[in-house]
């Protein structure tokens, strides 16, 4: 049975960048996070390199072809390798890489916030944002047959210089998958952008079900898989541009519902309902609250509806895709 977690989802209900203050997180003098093997470690401190300044400094930019074979000798030698099983000629080769600071130039088909990781100390207040980087301006979001893309990652130690220079997920991604596995349209094509940041080799995700040439499945709670081209990832994002160079516009991003209203309800991928029952007994959500899935978390919505199984003095227990997640019963209307 799946439990919730009691920490706050606050930050779940937010759907852009937002000015972080880090002033007291637990996590800003810990790189690593709260990884516990050197793998780990390494890989969160590259994932939690500072801001740097770019000025003056000359960044090799990339479509997504070239930023592939940038790649490509390594990824050829080191499938399904973690860093643990690295030689020393590929360790010495994985360095130069990450030391790298590169630009990738594509659309930005779909964004969502990422989930509480070990690498900001299972924060669900301070979070990294998910990129997904396309050739192509898709107009729906990722399905069976469609290119995997490259994925670039905010973190929280670059957010607040992102959103300053007025980069904002509702404007400039096609499509939005929020924390309750919703993808739903935004008021806008994909944008054509340009990203820049750091090189990363997040090997934990460099095995088949993860790595591939194109989607084969989109699963009932809407992830699809493979999930990207490489294992290589821009991560942390240093900057955000427009292609053309033009500025940022500063017009309040789109609602959802007006989003919804201006594309086809068949660009809307919602997860898949539990199976149907006859005249289930149903239970309101009335404040947000974070659950433990088989992918890692998610948070169920205030006004979400789902159906009862049962309920104590102290949990109701819900069918949510299909799964028994136990609640705390003053997070639902049964209060």
């Amino acid at each position: 049975m799946l439990v919730a977690s009691a920490r706050s989802a606050s930050h779940l209900e937010a759907r852009d960048f937002i000015p972080l203050d880090l002033t007291g997180w637990d996590c800003l003098d810990k790189p690593g996070g709260t990884g516990k093997t050197p793998d780990t470690i390494e890989r969160n401190t590259g994932k939690n390199r500072p801001l740097i300044d770019l000025t003056g400094m000359k960044v090799p930019n990339f479509d997504t072809a070239g930023f592939l074979r940038h790649v490509s000798a390594f990824d050829a030698q080191t499938k399904g390798k973690r860093r643990k099983d690295l030689n020393a000629t590929e360790r010495t080769q994985l360095q130069a890489l990450e030391q790298q600071v590169v630009s990738l130039t594509a659309y930005l088909v779909m964004a969502y916030a990422g989930p509480p990781e070990s690498t900001n100390c299972g924060s669900v207040d301070f979070h990294d944002w998910h990129l997904e980087m396309f050739e192509k301006p898709q107009d729906h979001p990722p399905r069976p047959g469609d290119p995997t893309p490259i994925i670039c990652e905010t973190a929280p130690r670059t957010q607040t210089a992102v959103y300053r220079s007025g980069a904002r997920v509702q404007q400039l991604s096609g499509f939005f998958r929020r924390p309750d596995l919703v993808v739903e349209p935004t008021s806008q094509k994909p944008q054509l952008i340009r990203i820049t940041g750091y090189l990363l080799w997040d090997d934990d995700h460099n095995g088949k079900a993860d790595i591939g040439p194109k989607i084969e499945t989109v699963s009932a709670n809407g992830y699809h898989r493979p999930w990207r081209s490489t294992p290589w990832e821009i991560h942390p994002v240093l900057k955000i541009e427009r292609a053309d160079g033009q500025p940022f516009s500063a017009a309040a991003p789109a609602t959802a519902a007006a989003a919804e209203s201006a594309l086809s309800p068949a660009a809307i991928i919602k997860p898949a309902p539990p199976p149907a029952a006859a005249a289930p007994q149903e239970v309101t959500i009335v404040a947000p609250i974070i659950i433990k899935v088989r992918y890692g978390e998610t948070v169920l919505q205030r006004g979400m509806r789902l159906p009862l199984l049962k309920r104590d003095a102290q949990t109701v227990t819900v069918n949510y895709l299909g799964q028994p997640v136990a609640i705390p019963l003053e997070a639902t209307d049964l209060r």
